[in-house]
């Protein structure tokens, strides 16, 4: 790797721990911040589900705005832009009065947050051999995911609102270093109006338009992992632990946390060793839907002790932990004039599908235990995720320097 390349890995390292750290502060916060608010820990489930669905749309949003700039005007400035907005968000929360106001700076920082991931993992991409990409987005993906477990640390030393204001201050700090890099000769080439750059009428076309079903099929057994099975943990674990057991809850969370960034790293190894994408996301989901089967279907016959449910969920972690292999298969999956978009779009509308799940969660808990409401939902889940696997293109070695051209269209 030259130089500029080695940078611009290790700053889109720092802004993606910068990033799942924000995305998920209100999952090990919520309690604590909640409770502060006023609100009844017979209503915390209920509001904090409001507040979490508040932050996924502002992630929907985000994802068609962000992914159409970076196409458009390019990577580097969907990074700075993105990095500003959620910095704002998270310091807004540092001084709500009411879940009100929490959900909407919520919704703010996750318009912020959508622009991260896709246009960090394409300008890694782009800027990488197409054998040596998966090694750049193994250690984006692996520092990255320790955020969550920065936050963890953190908030165990001070109280949530400042833990809030650090996360927006070093958001903020990070902007300068980000301020160095350079868009990739992919992105210059592939530019321009004679391109269609960021043209929503290149994704209607048919072949790109099952490559995006495929792609969020296959990924929402992923947000199943982390948005409901981890940041339910609480309820969930009320289910499957031995009576009068002491669980904590950003134990679980930090052991989640911990396991995704291993389960991260070892994706892009068993990649990089299989020369394989397919197969390596195919035996993580499997992975998944195991020890998921085991937490909601075993567990409440079962019944754990607390060691034993924290070992659960850093497993769990570690299947649910290949996000941006995932993010990296949607990108590699569509050209240069596109890629932004299509990556940004693809792993946003997966993060944002929490809003349909927590509700359907929520409405299922009326009729059933959660932990088989869970179950019901990650059956519904993972079984569409392995057909579409079958349907999408093994993009291991693929070169990327190529852009969608509209059917029909002349060459330009």
């Amino acid at each position: 790797m030259t130089k500029n390349v080695r940078r611009a890995v290790w700053v889109c390292a720092l802004g993606y721990l910068m990033d799942v750290a924000d995305v998920h502060l209100f999952a090990v916060l919520r309690a604590s911040s909640l409770a502060d608010l006023g609100v009844p820990a017979a209503r915390l489930a209920t509001v904090a589900g409001w507040i979490l669905n508040a932050q996924m749309a502002g992630m929907l949003l985000g994802a068609f705005l962000w992914g159409y700039w970076g196409d458009r005007f390019g990577r580097l400035k969907v990074l700075y832009g993105s990095i500003l907005l959620y910095s704002a968000g998270a310091l807004g929360c540092a001084f709500v009065r009411g879940p009100a106001a929490y959900a909407g700076l919520r919704f703010v920082t996750g318009v912020g947050l959508a622009g991260e991931t896709g246009a960090a993992v394409t300008l890694v991409c782009e800027l990488m051999g197409p054998l040596e990409r998966g090694w750049g987005v193994t250690i984006v993906s692996g520092i990255g995911f320790l955020g969550p477990v920065l936050v963890i640390g953190a908030s165990r030393w001070l109280p949530w609102r400042q833990v809030y204001a650090l996360a927006g201050a070093c958001g903020l700090l990070l902007l300068a270093l980000r301020l160095r890099l350079v868009e990739p000769e992919l992105f210059r080439k592939g530019a321009g109006a004679a391109n269609h750059a960021g043209s929503w009428r290149l994704l209607a076309q048919p072949r790109q338009r099952r490559a995006v079903v495929f792609c969020l099929l296959a990924g929402l057994p992923l947000i199943f992992c982390w948005s409901l099975l981890n940041f339910f943990s609480l309820e969930l674990g009320r289910a499957v632990l031995v009576a009068g057991a002491a669980f904590s809850q950003k134990a679980c969370l930090a052991a989640f946390y911990v396991g995704a960034s291993a389960g991260d790293v070892l994706a892009g190894l068993v990649t990089q060793a299989w020369g394989s994408r397919l197969r390596s996301l195919r035996a993580f989901l499997a992975a998944g839907a195991a020890l998921s089967a085991v937490l909601l279907v075993l567990g409440p016959r079962l019944r754990f002790s607390p060691q034993a449910l924290y070992a659960l969920y850093f497993a769990i972690g570690a299947a649910g932990g290949c996000w941006v292999l995932f993010t990296m298969l949607a990108a590699e999956h569509f050209g240069t004039n596109i890629r932004a978009t299509t990556s940004i779009v693809i792993a946003n509308l997966v993060r944002g599908f929490t809003v349909p799940m927590v509700f359907a969660f929520q409405a299922l808990r009326g009729a059933m235990t959660a932990t088989d409401a869970a179950a019901v939902i990650g059956l519904v889940l993972y079984v569409p995720a392995f057909a579409a696997l079958s349907r999408l293109s093994e993009t291991h070695g693929l070169d990327l320097d190529y852009v969608e051209r509209l059917e029909g269209a002349c060459a330009s």
